[in-house]
């Protein structure tokens, strides 16, 4: 199947996801679509999966229009989606999973018939999953080759697979690619959405490079990593280093029994922002949290370990592990800057929540619950809930969906609690915030911390290398 996008525009709020985008999938290819993080790529295949609606343009399979914007009908098409979390019963086995899943059990002569098409999908993709286990015995990459063999046996001809291999191992891995190679030998087309420079340049016959919710190009395979990295984040920033003035004379802190990870790397200075960069997928994504839970993990100044009560950790999250969405302002700064106290004094509370409201410029009432509140206000509060007693802080993608107002006043705020703590960590996959904000960076690759420098000592351009994982070049 031909896969065609023609202008393809889609806006949430004022966040344009997709601008204008329009290229073509061929048949029987393996099509990459590439950028860093909010690039656009997930809502262009979700469009194509019928799980959003485009604005403006069309969507068209084999030169028919798409008329309809719902995953019933892009099934019916023969598109198929796998995506990171496999749609499965983990309770049931292979085979019991695989029944209810199915969109027409009707076509299988009872079970047995079931168990012959698994067993010949394992025959012939060179799959070895255990029919009769349970699926919560399988591995991420079993069971996304079990998603695999229910979007084929559903019909598909067109598999879309969304950030598909975090979690799996080389093996796994290798066997997926094989299975979708093998596919587009029978006219099957893959499209696979990836940060993963080494898959694409692996496993693709095509790219699409976008960036900022616009398509920057549509390349044959094989190109140079660096050509694809420079298409990805622009123009190159070789030498640039915007000023900022770097403490050298605090005390050392060491981050020490984080599993994996040399402790010679994570000896800091306070009064530091340090920036934790990466792609997404990456260790990136759980560094913050693993940090703050582990019991192991310690954080010392001076010879003394910190104390765990005086590290704060803000999840990315903001109403699923952050806030309680159905608790008002007043009740959240009741539970985090007076959780001892015994017994309240509401309006010496409603005070406080008033001179807080008006300094962290969040716009509500003491009386506005959680989710009634924007993302940028939601992260307004929760930053107003920091105890000015803590020493550390760990903040998960600060700025993550917000706008530059937003954005700035955030930073703003965190640059000026830097003189009163020993030290505060962010996380982002955006190399712009990393490199402007960070007085020193960590930079993982996958789950490899390959980088621990002063920001000082690092170009942009290097950082964008180690971020792709292309650490031999731009030295």
């Amino acid at each position: 199947m031909k896969i065609r996008f023609e202008s393809i525009t889609k806006t949430y709020g004022d966040v344009i996801a997709n601008n204008n985008v329009s290229f073509t999938i061929e048949s029987g290819s393996i099509h990459a679509i590439i950028g860093e993080n909010g690039a656009g790529k997930s809502t262009l295949v979700k469009m194509l999966a019928g799980q959003v609606t485009p604005e403006n343009g069309s969507i068209y399979v084999d030169d028919h229009v798409v008329t309809e914007y719902s995953s019933k009908f892009s099934i019916n098409l023969g598109i198929g989606l796998l995506g990171q979390d496999p749609m499965d019963f983990s309770n049931l086995t292979v085979l019991e999973s695989f029944a209810v899943g199915h969109r027409d059990y009707t076509k299988f002569s009872g079970m047995s018939g079931i168990r012959k098409e698994l067993n010949d999908f394992n025959l012939k993709y060179g799959f070895n999953i255990d029919i009769d286990r349970v699926i919560n015995q399988l591995s991420i990459g079993e069971r996304q080759q079990l998603e695999l063999m229910r979007l084929l046996s559903n019909g598909a001809r067109v598999i879309v697979l969304d950030e598909p291999n975090s979690g799996l191992s080389l093996e796994q891995k290798e066997t997926v690619f094989n299975a979708l190679k093998s596919l587009t030998t029978e006219g099957y087309t893959v499209i696979l959405v990836s940060h993963k420079l080494e898959d694409v340049i692996d496993h693709a016959s095509s790219v699409s490079i976008m960036r900022s919710g616009r398509l920057i190009d549509t390349l044959e395979m094989p190109q140079q990593p660096e050509t694809l990295i420079a298409l990805m984040f622009g123009q190159q920033t070789e030498g640039y280093n915007p000023p900022l003035t770097f403490n050298t004379s605090g005390s050392i802190i060491n981050i020490e029994n984080v599993p994996n990870i040399d402790s010679s790397l994570m000896k800091l200075n306070s009064e530091e922002i340090v920036g934790v960069a990466g792609l997404q997928g990456s260790y990136v994504d759980n560094f913050m949290r693993d940090l703050f839970f582990e019991k192991e993990n310690l954080f010392v100044l001076d010879g003394n370990v910190i104390n765990k009560k005086l590290i704060s950790y803000v999840p990315a999250d903001r109403l699923e592990k952050g806030l309680f969405p159905d608790l008002n302002i007043i009740e959240h700064y009741a539970l985090s800057l007076f959780p001892n106290t015994g017994i309240l004094d509401w309006r010496d509370m409603n005070l406080v929540a008033s001179e807080l409201i008006a300094e962290y410029g969040i716009k509500g009432t003491p009386s506005s619950l959680a989710r009634e509140l924007s993302g940028g206000n939601q992260q307004r509060l929760m930053l107003s809930m920091l105890s000015k007693d803590m020493d550390i802080v760990l903040l998960e993608q600060p700025t993550r969906g917000l706008d530059l107002a937003s954005a700035e006043f955030i930073w703003d705020k965190l640059i000026a609690y830097k003189t009163n703590r020993s030290l505060t960590m962010f996380s982002s996959y955006d190399v712009d915030e990393i490199y402007e904000y960070s007085d020193h960076i960590l930079c993982f690759y996958g789950h490899d911390l390959l980088l621990s420098c002063k920001k000082r000592d690092i170009t942009k351009d290097k950082l964008i290398h180690t971020m792709s994982g292309d650490v031999h070049n731009h030295d």
